[in-house]
């Protein structure tokens, strides 16, 4: 289940990953969901530019207020192994997001990735930035480009002898 978010958290992935990125503006349009619509997922993040299909990721967010590691680095968050295997289940790009919430910084790790289990902390390598907000846009546009070679034959179609 997603956990419930304060509103200042997001408030802060919002600011993050709707920053103007170019001379056109956001690359992203976030849609946060209730609890129960998908469970891990807390919010759809929409792809902004592309023209030929709308690609998109789910996104788990999660916040301290206790900063980081001492040792590596990383941000203070805990994620449980439920949730890691609910959230990459998604046949979809996944990611989840860490909120430092006093430093108003937010990090991506991919739930898709080798070797997830439930952790107290995420790496801090990837934070929100443009340089990482282009690579997540084009990780997710080009999964969706690929994914849409396939083709899907539904049995709900019109007859043609109607």
């Amino acid at each position: 289940m997603a956990n419930e978010l304060e509103q200042s958290v997001k408030d802060i992935f919002v600011t993050l990953m709707t920053e103007a990125h170019s001379d056109d503006g956001a690359i992203f349009n976030v849609r946060f969901l209730d609890d129960d619509i998908l469970p891990h997922v807390d919010c759809i993040i929409e792809l902004i530019g592309q023209k030929d299909f709308l690609p998109f990721c789910y996104v788990q967010l999660k916040s301290t207020k206790t900063g980081y590691t001492k040792k590596d680095k990383r941000l203070k968050v805990k994620f449980s192994q439920e949730s890691v295997t609910g959230l990459s289940s998604y046949p979809a790009p996944t990611y989840i997001v860490g909120i430092d919430e006093k430093e108003e910084t937010g990090y991506i790790v991919s739930a898709n990735g080798n070797d997830l289990s439930s952790f107290a902390s995420i790496p801090t390598d990837f934070p929100i930035n443009k340089p990482n907000r282009g690579t997540l846009w084009n990780e997710v546009n080009d999964f969706w480009y690929r994914a849409r070679k396939i083709k899907f034959n539904s049995t709900f179609v019109e007859s043609e002898d109607e």
